[in-house]
């Protein structure tokens, strides 16, 4: 194995190839650059770059509300009698929520013939007995996604090298490891995935982590309310998934291994098999290990720190949901926050005891209107995530808002309203959540306390 440059020397080069990037284009990251060819804004300055891109998210905005009401009978009646011509982003909270309960319903959202839909998964809400909720994508849902992922990932990863992907169950058709082949393949990497018996918990059996034909998708985690931490894929059919074990995913001593053989220039992984991998791997990185994706829980910062000094890599987080299309937001290497498909969602962040919009820098719920999606459009989705919007532009030169780190769950039970931290590494256990300041939000239904309040 060749010797890998000196720290210094990559960070070097990287900050060079970053202001030439900004040189070339005027923006930031690869994210801007590609929103900017998008919206016809190639070459042009921040401003005209920022009002170029608000005009085609206004014009996207639009055809998918006129979309939806039209084509889905969900929204046909939830729309009804709105005036969609004059609802703008900064305007979309005059409309209602849609909720992880409306769901279920999923053939009163399809806006496509069943013979249309590429990928149908079905997710479960843990902890709860609701029916399940059913999300379908198009092939061009899909093709949107494989190019969000062509761009994000081309920070970690180029031609000649090799990407693996850890997540269990990923290399199913059109999943997560299939996406990212369809992506990168044609960019010159190749990529690959270990066995699916080596992505089992080193001491729980695997069939305990996720169902038959289940797959860990780059989602935020979640608690039991809203949205399941267990996710299940089907090529056009319905797939159940077990609940995921509570706790996070480790790492066998033959994944590890399997890395020694590899030797991939980059993984996508979620936190709990990191977390586990650095048993492995205490005092360096994996053979010729120069970046890593985490994706499917939340990192922490702790985590995220050693594994870049120990491992002496790029470490970069995802935040996504199945709702969003598997991709929603990545950071770039500023790690300011998480830059976001602009042109493919709009986000919100409203008082998680009531409606009211929030401005930057507050911390509320994520809400998530998609925009140009074929099969199931969703508007004002409440998605149960507790994150900001970031104030200010991004310390590697985007002038656009970026999402926050997600701080926690809501729980909701009857009208009252918790908010549940995440522990380190992501895990979902509620048992192990504690709570996080809701004083800036507080009202009627908020409540904070031991879970023993709900028993």
């Amino acid at each position: 194995m060749s010797a890998r440059p000196h720290p210094a020397s990559r960070v070097a080069s990287r900050s060079l190839s970053a202001k030439a990037s900004r040189r070339a284009s005027g923006f930031g990251n690869p994210l801007d650059n590609w929103l900017a060819e998008q919206c016809g804004a190639q070459g042009a300055d921040a401003d005209s770059f920022v009002r170029a891109l608000r005009e085609a998210r206004v014009r996207a905005l639009t055809q998918c509300l006129e979309y939806a009401a039209t084509r889905s009978t969900f929204y046909g009646h939830r729309l009804a009698g709105c005036d969609l011509s004059s609802i703008t982003p900064e305007n979309l909270h005059n409309l209602p929520f849609t909720t992880a309960q409306d769901l279920a319903r999923w053939e009163d959202f399809l806006c496509v013939s069943r013979g249309a839909v590429q990928r149908m998964v079905t997710l479960h809400t843990s902890g709860t007995t609701g029916d399940p909720k059913r999300l379908a994508f198009t092939g061009d849902d899909l093709a949107r996604t494989v190019d969000f992922f062509r761009v994000g990932m081309s920070q970690l990863v180029g031609a000649g090298q090799k990407l693996a992907v850890l997540l269990p169950g990923a290399v199913r058709p059109d999943g997560v490891a299939d996406l990212l082949r369809q992506s990168l393949s044609p960019q010159g990497v190749e990529v690959c995935s270990p066995p699916p018996e080596l992505l089992a918990s080193a001491d729980a059996p695997q069939e305990n982590l996720v169902g038959e034909g289940a797959e860990a998708l780059p989602v935020a985690d979640a608690t039991p309310g809203n949205v399941s931490p267990a996710r299940a894929s089907g090529q056009c059919s319905s797939v159940l998934a077990h609940p995921r074990a509570t706790s996070p995913l480790d790492a066998r001593p033959e994944l590890a291994q399997w890395l020694v053989e590899v030797q991939p220039h980059c993984l996508v992984a979620a936190p709990g098999q990191l977390e586990g991998l650095l048993r492995y791997f205490p005092k360096s990185g994996p053979p010729g290990l120069c970046g890593l994706l985490s994706s499917a829980d939340r990192l922490d910062p702790v985590l995220s720190h050693v594994l870049a000094t120990v491992w002496d890599c790029t470490v970069l987080d995802h935040y996504g949901l199945t709702e969003t299309g598997y991709g929603g937001a990545v950071e770039c290497a500023a790690h300011d926050g998480y830059h976001m498909r602009q042109l493919d969602m709009i986000v919100e962040i409203v008082d998680f005891c009531g409606d009211e919009p929030l401005p930057p820098g507050e911390a509320g719920e994520v809400v998530i209107t998609t925009l140009g999606r074929e099969a199931m459009p969703l508007i004002r989705y409440r998605t149960g995530d507790v994150a900001s919007i970031l104030p200010g532009p991004c310390a590697c030169g985007s002038p656009l808002p970026r999402l926050g780190p997600v701080r926690g769950r809501l729980e909701r039970c009857g009208g009252r309203v918790r908010v549940v931290q995440m522990p380190k590494g992501g895990g979902n256990t509620p048992a192990n959540g504690n709570q996080i300041g809701v004083a800036a939000h507080k009202g009627p239904h908020c409540a904070t306390g031991g879970w023993g309040d709900w028993m």
